[in-house]
């Protein structure tokens, strides 16, 4: 190894005129270092996080097919998935189903009732229900030409992947002016 010559140590002095040593900072030992066993465990966590992130996306995760024809207030509304079993279909038609949860979205704008809408649809399907009731109302007082909420829900809802279908409620539930929404299972 060979000594550095005044000129270049000059030259080195000279660079490091400006330059100010770093703070110190706590120093970590080895013993420190993370067992195998907090190891797992945080891995673990970070696998879990990831696994509600995956839950959350597929709630919002829209699934064009084909954009929803718009309806009236009398017009009776039925949609489902591919591979749903007819019989579950019949019972969602006749309201069968137990209503674990409802929504109503009277009086509220478009933009509310759209995020409410979504909203509960992701509560719900996080916390493992899956027979609602979503209650949109018949649009008598719409300004439009026709039942704005109506409309919204009847597109939002097969755009939303957790739905599986949802049909008109019966008379007793409220007629053409609700849903009965059925989730997918997980």
């Amino acid at each position: 190894m060979s000594r550095l010559s005044e000129e270049e140590k000059s030259l080195f002095n000279s660079a490091m005129q400006d330059v100010q040593p770093l703070k110190q900072k706590a120093k970590v030992s080895l013993n420190d270092a993370i067992e195998p066993k907090n190891r797992y465990q945080q891995t673990m966590r970070q696998v879990r996080n990831k696994n509600r992130q995956h839950q959350s996306e597929e709630v919002h995760l829209i699934d064009i097919d084909e954009p929803a024809d718009s309806v009236g207030a009398y017009d009776s509304l039925l949609f489902h998935r591919k591979g749903m079993r007819l019989q579950d279909l019949a019972k969602l038609k006749k309201g069968e189903f137990p209503i674990e949860a409802s929504l109503d979205l009277h009086g509220m704008t478009e933009e509310a009732a759209d995020q409410a809408l979504q909203l509960f649809i992701e509560r719900l399907y996080r916390a493992k229900k899956r027979s609602l009731l979503v209650i949109h109302g018949k649009g008598y007082n719409s300004e439009t030409s026709g039942p704005v909420l109506k409309n919204l829900a009847n597109r939002r809802l097969r755009q939303l992947k957790a739905v599986l279908a949802f049909s008109s409620c019966l008379p007793k539930d409220g007629g053409t002016g609700s849903l009965y929404v059925l989730l997918k299972a997980h």
